[in-house]
């Protein structure tokens, strides 16, 4: 067996390397380490528009449908480029809220993320979440499910 990407999966994948080597994504992961988002937040609402949250998402919540293969291809791009922010808490978000028994939830918060307007972070049974404080959807993992988290805690720096 070959596992080889089809020509619409390197489009995908080049297009995204071009995207954001013009990004000058040094320079906003600079600034996303000082605590100044707004670069930030303008390339993850690129991301958004090329389609990488919507590969997480089913399409009966406004995305691409679940399509790993080419979220892998975007997420070897952005990490590529080293893209900060909250990515791989995003998809994981996405992909929990879809598994959910109740889909109010994932009819909430879903298309949100998809689009890009919205970002997510998780806790794992622990009070500490990566990029709670830009994050706009906050959930908590415990033995009991997962939950809404209403805000977040003091702020600490990170020594990466």
């Amino acid at each position: 067996m070959r596992f080889l990407l089809d020509p619409e999966q390197r489009a995908f994948g080049d297009s995204l390397n071009a995207m954001l080597a013009a990004a000058d994504t040094p320079s906003v992961v600079r600034d996303w380490s000082r605590g100044e988002h707004t670069r930030g937040r303008a390339l993850w609402g690129r991301v958004a528009e090329a389609g990488v949250f919507g590969l997480a998402v089913p399409e009966t919540y406004e995305g691409l449908g679940c399509r790993p293969v080419e979220l892998v291809v975007g997420f070897v791009e952005l990490g590529r480029h080293a893209v900060p922010g909250p990515l791989v808490e995003t998809v994981t978000a996405a992909v929990l809220l879809t598994d959910l028994p109740d889909p109010g939830p994932a009819k909430r918060l879903l298309p949100a993320l998809a689009s890009g307007e919205a970002m997510a972070t998780l806790a794992w049974a622990a009070p500490y979440a990566l990029d709670g404080d830009v994050a706009t959807t906050r959930l908590a993992l415990t033995s009991r499910g997962l939950h809404l988290s209403p805000g977040h805690g003091p702020v600490r720096p990170s020594l990466d």
